[in-house]
C-alpha cells in the first residue's frame, strides 16, 4: 500500500485543469502506457502493472452524479467510451466543491463495467485509500477490473453489528389492499448485492431473485399460492452473511 501512496502522489501532483471536455482521445494508433509508468489525466491516474494500450477510447470527466440509498457520488465522474481492462494502480482526485455533501475521509472509489447511473451496477472499492489533504482516492488492484465508469462515495462506517439492520417479516397477506401485500426485508435496499430463493413445504423453488426489491407478493409462475409456510434463504453481498427463515402467507 505505500507503493500505491507514493506512487499516485506523484500522479496527482501533476494534475492542472478542470474543464469538462473530452480528457483523452486515442484514436487507431493508441498509446501504450508501459507498466509501472505513471499516467494522468485531468484528476485521473493510472499506473498499470503490466503495458497497456489504449485504442480508439476516449475518457472524459463528467460532473454527473449517481444517487445511492444512503447517499451520493461526489460531482466527478470519469466516463470511458468502451470498457477498459486494468491491473495496478488507479486513483481520482477532487475538489471539495464536488464532495456533494459526502464525507470525503470515508470516500471510496465506484466503477461499473458500463456507463450507467443506476447505483445497483457499480462496484465499491470500501478498502481504497485516501488522502484528503492531497484530496485523492486511489486503490491498488492485483486483478483485473473492468470499468467504463469510474466516481467515488462516502461510505458510512457501520456503528452496529454488520446486517443487523436487516428484518425481514415473517407473514403476507396478499389481497389487494395495498397493506402488507409483499414481503418485506426492512433494509434490503441497502444490500442491492442479494440473492433470496424460496421454497414450499416439499422443497420446491417457488420464487428466486437476485437483488431483491421487496416486490414478492405470494406468486408462484404468474399464479398465488395457497396458504403455508414457505422457507426462504436469503444470501447478502457475495456469502458474506445468509439469513433462513419462514413466511406465512395468509389470505383473508
Amino acid at each position: 500500500m505505500k507503493q500505491l501512496i507514493a506512487t499516485i502522489f506523484t500522479g496527482i501532483s501533476l494534475f492542472a485543469s478542470s474543464d469538462i471536455n473530452a480528457q483523452l482521445k486515442a484514436g487507431a494508433e493508441g498509446i501504450v502506457i508501459l507498466n509501472e509508468t505513471v499516467f494522468h489525466t485531468e484528476g485521473l491516474t493510472l499506473v498499470p502493472s503490466n503495458n497497456l494500450e489504449l485504442v480508439n477510447l476516449n475518457i472524459s470527466k463528467q460532473q454527473h452524479t449517481i444517487i445511492w440509498p444512503k447517499f451520493n457520488s461526489i460531482q466527478r465522474r470519469f466516463q470511458f467510451s468502451r470498457p477498459l481492462t486494468f491491473q495496478g494502480e488507479l486513483a481520482m482526485n477532487y475538489e471539495n466543491i464536488e464532495l456533494n455533501g459526502n464525507e470525503a475521509k470515508n470516500l471510496a472509489l465506484a466503477y461499473s463495467k458500463a456507463i450507467s447511473n443506476n447505483y445497483k451496477d457499480f462496484t465499491l472499492v470500501k478498502e481504497s485509500v485516501v488522502n484528503t489533504s492531497e484530496r485523492y482516492i486511489g486503490q491498488l488492484f492485483t486483478d483485473n477490473i473492468v470499468f467504463a465508469d469510474l466516481t467515488s462515495v462516502s461510505i458510512e462506517i457501520p456503528t452496529v453489528a454488520p446486517y443487523t439492520e436487516l428484518v425481514a417479516n415473517n407473514m403476507i397477506t396478499p389481497n389487494g389492499d395495498g397493506v402488507n401485500d409483499t414481503w418485506i426485508v426492512k433494509n434490503i435496499h441497502l444490500h442491492p448485492n442479494n440473492e433470496l430463493k424460496i421454497y414450499d413445504r416439499e422443497g420446491r423453488l417457488v420464487f428466486e431473485m437476485i437483488g431483491y426489491d421487496n416486490s414478492w407478493g405470494g406468486l408462484f409462475n404468474g399464479n398465488p399460492l395457497p396458504e403455508d409456510s414457505y422457507y426462504y434463504i436469503l444470501v447478502i453481498d457475495s456469502g458474506k452473511i445468509k439469513k433462513t427463515g419462514f413466511i406465512s402467507i395468509v389470505r383473508e
